[in-house]
């Protein structure tokens, strides 16, 4: 059974006071990530380079890799195809079935993006990422980094920003977003007309209006996430009722549109990433060495 730290009893409204809690993967170091596709998570087990995939057949679960090589951030296009934010690759790709890469973005202005973080598609096809500098100079295993490790220099890095980018449907890629310090998951409301980013360094997550062009304006936070708890806000994604899921200290806070904190939900381990599945109703929680599942009262959208 999860434990909820109650702030709003509507939380109970989205996710039922006694829902389990199951373990569905585990003996792995760690995981990012997840998006549904096609009867099976996919989610990226960074430690091993691959986007690993998890089912749950008839003679029980299985986890394979459906392809090799780097990733962090997954979502589906608007055909179904897997994409990924490449952390340590520096760029944006798709991922066809046989496991081949196609480039869809790698640099700005002529310069190297820094490390892709996470990733999702508009209705319109266009897709959006973040762009944090974490891969350009990876961290050891077990080690903290520096405090303010950001506003350091960072052999390699190419990029003056740590931005959120726009790549159109005519595969042009834009700067749509340059005042972030680490820019990390990013989810759109039911509507398309909000775009949800959360900043690891700050600690909250910024609402920004999307405009027709496709551009950002009006940036202002929606929920504070301070916390002496360990971890930072990561990965998100909103309900259709246009609550807010995101992965962050402690475990998962989920939040109203307004901004109004529900409460937090407890896991076993520190999630990473969260993923709706199955039939929409189901989280998935890419953690340090697991993956869990989650019954909801709700439902999101799937992408793809």
């Amino acid at each position: 059974m999860a434990p909820f730290e109650v702030r709003d009893p509507r939380l109970h409204d989205l996710v039922a006071p006694d829902a389990p809690i199951e373990r569905v993967a585990g003996g792995l170091v760690f995981t990012e990530g997840p998006v549904w596709r096609g009867g099976a998570l996919l989610f990226s087990d960074i430690p091993n380079n691959r986007i690993a995939r998890w089912r749950r057949l008839p003679e029980g679960p299985e986890l394979t890799t459906f392809a090799t090589g780097m990733s962090n951030g997954l979502t589906l296009d608007r055909q179904g195809r897997v994409l990924a934010a490449e952390h340590n690759g520096r760029r944006v790709t798709r991922v066809a079935d046989d496991g081949t890469r196609s480039v869809l973005a790698e640099r700005f202005q002529g310069r190297r993006l820094n490390s892709p973080n996470d990733i999702v598609v508009k209705s319109d096809g266009s897709i959006y990422f973040t762009d944090p500098p974490y891969g350009v100079q990876p961290s050891r295993p077990g080690t903290v980094r520096p405090a303010d490790w950001w506003t350091q220099p960072i052999p390699g890095k190419e990029q003056t920003v740590h931005g959120v980018y726009r790549i159109a449907q005519d595969g042009t890629l834009h700067l749509v977003a340059d005042d972030f310090a680490l820019p990390n998951g990013l989810a759109f409301s039911p509507d398309e007309s909000v775009l949800y980013v959360d900043d690891s360094a700050h600690k909250h997550i910024r609402a920004l209006d999307v405009r027709p062009d496709g551009t950002l304006i009006n940036s202002r936070i929606l929920l504070d996430m301070a916390s002496d708890d360990p971890g930072v806000p990561d990965g998100l994604k909103v309900d259709v009722q246009g609550n807010v899921y995101c992965t962050g200290p402690g475990g998962l806070w989920v939040c109203r549109a307004d901004g109004a904190l529900l409460g937090r939900i407890v896991l076993p381990e520190l999630p990473a990433n969260v993923a709706w599945g199955e039939d929409g109703s189901v989280l998935f929680l890419t953690s340090r060495t697991s993956v869990y599942r989650l019954p909801t009262r709700t439902r999101g959208t799937l992408p793809g």
